[in-house]
């Protein structure tokens, strides 16, 4: 399949119309976003399981809707991932901060630490910045009607998840010390 040896990684893939439970090939020292960020179209990955959309994890058995010993998933439907291996940061002599961030996906929210150049205006950023960005100690949140997100406990927390700025909702920056952004669900 590949040219170069690979290493596998067990990966999940959240997109709008499934959630695939599958593995990666990486390249030896590289992550998800290099991966993710390349040329080509589509992710090929193996021993895939396609079960209905959703976010929550493990998802239920009847959701399972086929599985496939190769699959080539187009890159422009994911949404995130989690799994795999961070790609390593290569700022080329650019001081990189990690900013807290929330994530939008309509009923739920990803929250984490996103790198950016030192000093970047965030809308800046993610306009420009390549399509797929690793977020650390991210966390899964789903919204409630009329409940600050501060207030909501984590349906589960991840070391980083990848995610695709081009699907994103909405993105805020939670800012130490100011209280006015505060995500609530619909309600």
């Amino acid at each position: 399949m590949y040219k170069s040896p690979r290493e596998r990684f067990d990966i999940r893939v959240y997109a709008d119309k499934y959630t695939v439970y599958c593995q990666a090939h990486l390249i030896y020292g590289g992550g998800v976003t290099d991966l993710l960020n390349t040329e080509k179209g589509y992710l090929p990955v193996t021993d895939a399981k396609l079960y209905l959309p959703g976010h929550k994890h493990p998802p239920q058995a009847g959701d399972l809707m086929g599985e496939a010993g190769f699959l080539a998933l187009q890159k422009n439907s994911l949404l995130w991932l989690a799994g795999g291996r961070p790609s390593s940061s290569r700022a080329g002599g650019v001081v990189l901060e990690r900013r807290k961030v929330i994530f939008l996906y309509g009923p739920y929210a990803l929250t984490g630490l996103l790198e950016t150049p030192k000093g970047a205006r965030l809308s800046d950023y993610v306009s420009t910045a390549k399509t797929f960005q690793t977020v650390f100690d991210a966390g899964l949140y789903e919204l409630e009607a009329r409940k600050p997100i501060t207030e909501l406990s984590p349906l589960e927390g991840f070391e980083f998840v990848t995610v695709n700025l081009h699907r994103v909702e909405g993105i805020v920056e939670i800012v130490p010390g100011e209280q006015h952004d505060t995500i609530m669900g619909a309600g």
